[in-house]
């Protein structure tokens, strides 16, 4: 059997030329420039939990990382999968931090272990630490870049075979790296999220140049009127390699963050049908077979990467089974509660904000005293709170629809219409990239929506990838503008302090402004008749009621309340609940018009 070798993307010119190098490089120092002159600013106490976890890896046995709380004096104990730990361990042990301590430049104390009550940092301290989230900020760049580029490559060749599809890969780059979401979040909130989110950029972009298809002739012999010819089969299969490195990549970011399970559905159902079958077109007969080779490849490499960093806690302590107790016991302390103690802007707040309203209305009105009674005596008002089992079966029929459309999308771009021409090649890749896409935001909206004590900060998790298709049409652009002003404001209340409050607000403000100014007069320029398309822009009028909404709440939030209740003492939890309420109610219409948008991609 003979075979044709299979032709690669055509990346050599793709890189260069959709981002040219030099704006890659000075968005990067201009951006890290910004990021530094915000050291000084406002630190969460997320900065004292992961300084602790350099102490721990620095300090202690790797079978105590996942035990250890300083006798009993902090609760910042290590609350992160084992590959983040390694992470925290690579910052604590290497030749530059021990240069740092050696010349002074760094304190002792900073990677000391201490109890909460005496671990306030020094600025040495606090610049070393800061400096680690700028420098691994290099990591969203270069997924930003892989997966801008990427997608952009997919588009290109959908516009040389006439589809007519169109990405700006340099404006896809730029929204994501300015996000001020991330800038608040990790630069003076402080955390890694763009270092994790880089890693799923560039899964995103190796399972999006996997959506490409070999087509490979295979010459194959019959027997026909007892003479011996040869018919031709075409063997159609995705690009293993870039599909094996997009697994890896997702399983190692499992194992650095565990609020990425969400998403494991997702690529199982996608890359089990995508990657794991190949088709076969002999004539007008196309048929699909499982390839066991493949099958295997890809457990492994997902294996290997997500459960390659658990070992060495399990081979080091004398009772793995007690290892890994602690380790599952650190990662989902479901003892916390439904919601963090700001209300994350999804169904959880919707719904606990209904049961003080009940509970409100059950106080005041007048309800005869039998039916009060009666209502009392079955508990329903407050509401209950769900166990852990019921939000995880709502988060599973929440991933459903993404994993029916998942199993189809991943084996119909291998079938029929794609064989049939080099455009429809083409244009199945197109349609394939863009529904895994919207699948990965549509299951992190799921994930943030319907997950238990879910952070605020987790709808970045479904903005990033959004970015990536805000340039590819106006109905992808509305979604991520949407999904941006909900999301990002509220995450507004993170920065309390009056120190912070014109740099959140001009940051938020005018980054939303030039999004909508760039995708409505640069990207959306021209509508089918070479003009601007002016009648139908980019901002409804539900969208101009919405922003309204946010100003005034936005007023009564750092201007009304302070002067009037605060200084009174009263509803002092008032604007957080409003503030939560109201933008759960903006992505609640987000994440089913995202679920629209996943079913309404066109099907390959």
């Amino acid at each position: 059997m003979k075979t044709s070798p299979p032709p690669m993307p055509n990346t050599a010119n793709t890189f260069t030329s959709q981002i040219p190098p030099k704006l890659f490089c000075a968005t990067f120092l201009i951006l890290s420039s910004v990021k530094y002159l915000l050291i000084p600013t406002y630190r969460s106490t997320d900065f004292d939990v992961h300084r602790n976890w350099l102490a721990i890896t620095r300090h202690l046995p790797l079978s105590e990382w996942y035990f250890d709380n300083v006798g009993g004096t902090t609760v910042h104990t290590l609350d992160y999968p084992p590959l983040f730990a390694f992470f925290e361990w690579g910052l604590s042990n290497n030749v530059i931090t021990d240069m740092l301590l050696e010349k002074g430049w760094l304190d002792e104390r900073c990677l000391e272990l201490l109890p909460d009550y005496d671990n306030e940092p020094s600025d040495r301290c606090v610049r070393f630490h800061r400096m680690t989230v700028i420098l691994s900020d290099m990591v969203l760049f270069l997924g930003a870049y892989l997966a801008s580029v990427s997608l952009g490559g997919i588009y290109s060749v959908s516009i040389n075979n006439g589809c007519g599809r169109r990405s700006h890969p340099w404006v896809t780059f730029l929204l994501i790296v300015t996000n001020p979401g991330l800038i608040l979040l990790d630069h003076v909130h402080f955390q890694y999220n763009g270092m994790l989110l880089g890693v799923l950029l560039m899964s995103i972009s190796f399972i999006t140049w996997g959506t490409h298809i070999i087509s490979t002739k295979i010459p194959v012999d019959i027997t026909k009127n007892k003479s011996i010819t040869t018919e031709e089969v075409i063997e159609l299969k995705s690009y293993g390699f870039f599909e094996l490195l997009g697994a890896g990549a997702f399983a190692a970011l499992m194992a650095m963050k565990h609020l990425y399970l969400m998403l494991a559905p997702l690529y199982l159902f996608y890359l089990l049908r995508h990657h794991c079958f190949v088709a076969r077109r002999r004539g007008k007969t196309v048929d699909s077979s499982f390839s066991f080779r493949r099958f295997v490849l890809l457990g492994i490499v997902t294996l290997l990467c997500l459960l390659g960093s658990f070992v060495p806690f399990f081979a080091m302590h004398n009772q793995p089974l007690v290892q890994m107790k602690q380790i599952f016991a650190r990662l989902f302390p479901f003892g916390r509660g439904l919601v963090h103690d700001y209300w994350a802007a999804n169904m959880w707040a919707i719904y606990l904000f209904a049961s003080k309203v009940a509970s409100f209305l059950l106080r005041k009105a007048p309800i005869p005293s039998g039916l009060r009674r009666t209502i009392e005596s079955y508990a329903i008002i407050p509401f209950p709170e769900p166990p852990p089992s019921a939000v995880a079966l709502c988060l599973l029929v929440g991933l459903i629809p993404c994993m029916f459309s998942a199993w189809k999308v991943g084996g119909s771009s291998l079938l029929p219409h794609s064989v049939l021409s080099s455009r429809s090649r083409k244009s199945s890749a197109v349609d394939a990239a863009e529904y895994f896409i919207h699948a990965v935001a549509f299951s992190s909206f799921s994930g943030f929506m319907l997950g238990y004590h879910v952070h605020e900060k987790a709808i970045m998790t479904s903005i990033i990838p959004l970015s990536l298709l805000a340039t590819t049409s106006r109905e992808n652009a509305r979604l991520f503008i949407r999904t941006c002003l909900f999301g990002i404001f509220g995450l507004l209340p993170l920065l309390f302090r009056t120190d912070e409050f014109l740099l959140k607000v001009a940051l938020f403000t005018s980054w939303m402004a030039g999004v909508i100014f760039i995708l409505e007069r640069i990207v959306f320029k021209n509508g089918k008749s070479g003009r601007l398309d002016e009648k139908r822009g980019l901002l409804t009028a539900m969208d101009i009621m919405a922003i309204s909404v946010l100003v005034y709440l936005l007023i009564f939030m750092e201007i009304i309340h302070p002067i009037i209740f605060m200084l009174r003492g009263e509803y002092e939890f008032l604007p957080l609940m409003m503030t939560s309420v109201f933008c759960a109610i903006g992505l609640l219409h987000c994440w089913v018009k995202s679920f629209l948008q996943l079913t309404w991609t066109k099907s390959v």
